[in-house]
């Protein structure tokens, strides 16, 4: 039976979230991103298709309104029999203006594109490296508990306080002007993440010129001694003079001294310049997720 909502009780969050371990467990690979688990969670507007009972789903579609995408995942127990296609068909009536991603690009997921008339539009992808950890401070980046360390010309790095966050979120919607999801971030957006367990004011660096913050770099920690380069964002105004790079190695050298020993990154298949700037710091695609539309949409 196929089930439509709007809002999910706890029981019913509990066994989605259960769905997607099952899924991830099973794939190597989560079928959700952060987006859609803080629409799960009831932090962000959502609205979600199910298969099977609503205690123990087999499939489901979440919806995720603010990023206006679909996120589908089928227990492997139930694929081969109609499900995505039945699941992806509904949503795309509810939300025909909306992208479903395919994370991963998993063999199944072409072929489900192409049942649901959907053609590919997007390509994202997660870069790795791996890294050796510190001891202590590299040369040149100084910990929040002490002086701020000198950037690239006339500029300072050091890490976040809380009345950075609107000029984050500035630098933020001026950087990624172009981006459909990411650009899109609140000042009650970005205060929701500071609240999630992940967050530490320690991993978010702040480049600043005259004491203004012009640039950012948000790392995020994960369990198994993996890191992540969350956001780098650069006022446009100040790109060309190597901050970028320089809030890179900050964030790097901080997440080694951390422990980390892997360090991930997503980034847009057709920003070749930045997929350079990251491919010259060490790091190779491992992961390539895509995103469908329609063929109205695309």
């Amino acid at each position: 039976m196929l089930v439509s909502l709007t809002t999910l009780t706890p029981t019913m969050q509990e066994a989605l979230r259960a769905l997607v371990a099952a899924i991830t467990e099973h794939d190597g690979i989560s079928p959700i991103n952060e987006s859609g688990s803080l629409g799960i969670d009831g932090v962000r507007e959502a609205d979600f298709f199910f298969m099977g009972k609503r205690s123990d789903p087999h499939g489901f579609v979440v919806c995720d309104e603010r990023d206006g995408t679909l996120l589908v995942g089928v227990h492997p127990d139930h694929r081969r029999d109609g499900v995505g296609t039945a699941l992806l068909t509904e949503a795309l009536r509810a939300h025909p203006d909306s992208a479903a991603w395919a994370f991963g690009t998993l063999p199944g997921a072409p072929e489900l594109a192409v049942r649901c008339g959907l053609v590919p539009v997007r390509e994202l992808l997660r870069m790795e490296k791996v890294v050796g950890t510190l001891g202590g401070p590299s040369p040149g980046l100084a910990p929040s508990s002490q002086s701020p360390a000198q950037g690239p010309a006339d500029y300072t790095i050091d890490t976040f306080t809380p009345a950075d966050r609107e000029a984050i979120v500035a630098i933020n919607a001026a950087a990624f002007a172009h981006h459909p999801e990411q650009g899109r971030l609140t000042v009650q957006e970005f205060d929701d993440l500071t609240r999630q367990p992940w967050f530490s004011a320690d991993g978010l660096f702040v480049a600043r010129e005259g004491g203004h913050p012009v640039g950012f770099h948000w790392t995020k920690r994960h369990d198994g001694n993996l890191g992540e380069v969350y956001v780098i964002a650069v006022d446009p105004a100040h790109e060309g003079k190597g901050l970028g790079r320089a809030l890179l190695q900050a964030g790097l050298d901080h997440l080694a001294q951390q422990g980390d020993t892997r360090i991930q990154l997503y980034v847009e298949g057709n920003q070749h310049r930045v997929v350079e700037m990251y491919r010259k710091a060490g790091f190779d695609v491992a992961q390539t997720d895509t995103s469908y539309r329609t063929k109205e949409q695309a």
